[in-house]
């Protein structure tokens, strides 16, 4: 193989690889604003945590006060603290879901590290590949030999036609020599 083939091959592969380090900084991107969005999900669920232990607080200093009251009414509060309830997560599948959340995330991140440590790899050989090769000259010099001198090409064609009066005229031109 020639040097400038090698060199050909080793441009098309570097090519490749930067369009997939292209592709992964995309993934990671795509990847931080997942992040993102997970933080966003994390604070909003804090933030109805919170409020629902408000809530709870709220509704049992209201039971302390209304402990005098008739047992239909303590009845239809404790109704309305367990709608409540229903209608937020559980800390228990909270955690589960983050747990199973956190593994899909690490496993692409895995994914990705080896994908990089590849593609590094990949490129440290190219370039030493690069190195090598320039040290190389790329093609053999031209020398120059005076001894093969290139013969003029004349067309000598339509000698024997008769001269018209452009001829004439340039035939005076060319014979006058200032």
């Amino acid at each position: 193989m020639s040097a400038t083939t090698i060199l050909n091959e080793i441009m098309s592969k570097l090519s490749k690889l930067t369009e997939e380090e292209q592709n992964l900084e995309q993934l990671s991107e795509v990847e931080v604003t997942e992040e993102k969005v997970l933080e966003a999900v994390n604070e909003t669920t804090e933030e109805v945590q919170e409020e629902a232990t408000e809530l709870s607080e709220e509704a049992t200093t209201e039971e302390a006060q209304v402990s005098e009251v008739e047992a239909s009414e303590e009845q239809v509060e404790a109704e309305a603290e367990t709608d409540l309830a229903k209608g937020y997560v559980s800390e228990e599948k909270y955690m589960a879901d983050m747990e199973a959340m956190n593994a899909k995330i690490e496993a692409i991140m895995k994914k990705i590290d080896e994908e990089m440590g590849y593609m590094k790899k990949e490129k440290e050989a190219l370039s030493e590949q690069v190195k090598e090769l320039s040290k190389e000259p790329a093609a053999e010099s031209i020398k120059h030999s005076p001894e093969e001198e290139a013969k003029p090409n004349l067309n000598l064609y339509a000698q024997s036609r008769p001269m018209t009066t452009a001829d004439k005229v340039f035939q005076r031109i060319s014979s006058i020599k200032k």
